[in-house]
């Protein structure tokens, strides 16, 4: 393992940010630190990069116990939210200051700053200053600045939670297009489900300090431990006992197999391909349902129609959290 973290504890007075918690960190991978804010997965990073000291336990970076060491002995790279640039130096040369601290050579300088800028698609802003760059365009810079050094680890703290909706989709597409290019370990801080569904090889699921569940996308998503991490994934509706997602609800017009619950289509919503209805069910529940554009025109929905409801097939995963929460599961259709 790369990372290993164990037993780290840090209250701030009297709030507990980590309880402890022990967690290893893959070599090579990108992962991702996940939770609701607050829940400790900052503090986490930050103790992993050295920039906070953990009230007990211990850190250990490549089979070195880096628990005291301070945060220049890591060799980590680290990229924040807000970019922290050097505003009066250039794209090339905030990109080259690591490298000059570290007293390299002009020219090994020069051919690793060139290289950097070609990875991250910049080399045609090298002589800009940062102000002239977009905000997708800078974070870009600060991750070739973390590069530069050759960190062993790169710890990226909600690096686009800045940027609009539009540039942190075509900036997670281009990290994990890089990473698997440079192959470094990654771990990054994220409250954003899709963004780390969409990037993260692996996920650390925290909350109120402490680990709900690793595991990769498919398996947080398909085999949540418990109810936070499903309801964190994704959304989740109630289907008689069972906590179940909305596209893993069958939908009939008749009443097929046995266990189908009826109700009412009270409301529907086109939202581009996928249409969300909102069930009433003769027992009273209002059950949130998804399905295709193309199966509501094939079912005929229209609100007032009456449907019959069950557990999909994949909905397998929602049997097992039923079961954990001590309600009466109801089988997967066959």
């Amino acid at each position: 393992m790369s990372i290993e973290v164990r037993g780290v504890t840090k209250t701030f007075g009297d709030f507990v940010a980590l309880d402890n918690v022990s967690v290893s960190l893959p070599r090579g991978q990108l992962t991702a630190l996940l939770g609701p804010s607050g829940g400790g997965k900052s503090t986490l990073l930050r103790i992993i990069a050295g920039l906070d000291t953990a009230d007990s336990g211990s850190i250990e970076i490549e089979g070195v116990d880096a628990t005291r060491l301070p945060a220049q002995k890591r060799n980590v790279g680290f990229v924040f939210q807000h970019y922290a640039v050097f505003k009066h130096l250039t794209v090339a040369r905030n990109v080259a200051f690591g490298l000059e601290i570290r007293k390299r050579s002009k020219r090994e300088v020069a051919e690793r700053v060139d290289e950097l800028l070609s990875l991250v698609h910049l080399s045609q802003f090298a002589h800009r200053l940062p102000a002239q760059l977009s905000g997708g365009q800078r974070q870009r810079m600060a991750l070739a600045r973390a590069l530069a050094v050759e960190p062993s680890v790169l710890l990226l703290d909600e690096p686009f939670g800045a940027l609009d909706a539009k540039v942190r989709k075509e900036l997670r597409d281009w990290l994990r297009r890089l990473h698997d290019e440079v192959h470094v370990t990654t771990v990054f801080v994220t409250h954003d489900q899709e963004e780390a569904m969409e990037v993260a090889d692996e996920i650390v699921v925290i909350n109120d300090g402490r680990i709900e569940q690793v595991g990769t996308p498919d398996q947080l998503y398909d085999e949540p431990a418990n109810d936070f991490v499903m309801g964190f994934l994704g959304e989740v509706t109630t289907l008689g006992t069972v906590k179940i997602r909305p596209h893993d609800i069958a939908v009939s017009p008749t009443p097929g197999l046995a266990g189908a619950i009826r109700g009412t289509v009270d409301r529907m919503l086109r939202v581009g391909f996928e249409v969300r209805l909102n069930v009433h069910t003769d027992q009273g529940q209002d059950v949130t349902v998804r399905v295709t554009r193309a199966q509501a025109r094939s079912l005929g929905l229209v609100e007032g129609s009456e449907v019959w409801l069950t557990p999909a097939p994949v909905g397998l995963h929602a049997v097992l959290v039923s079961s954990m929460a001590g309600a009466t599961p109801v089988p997967p259709t066959p």
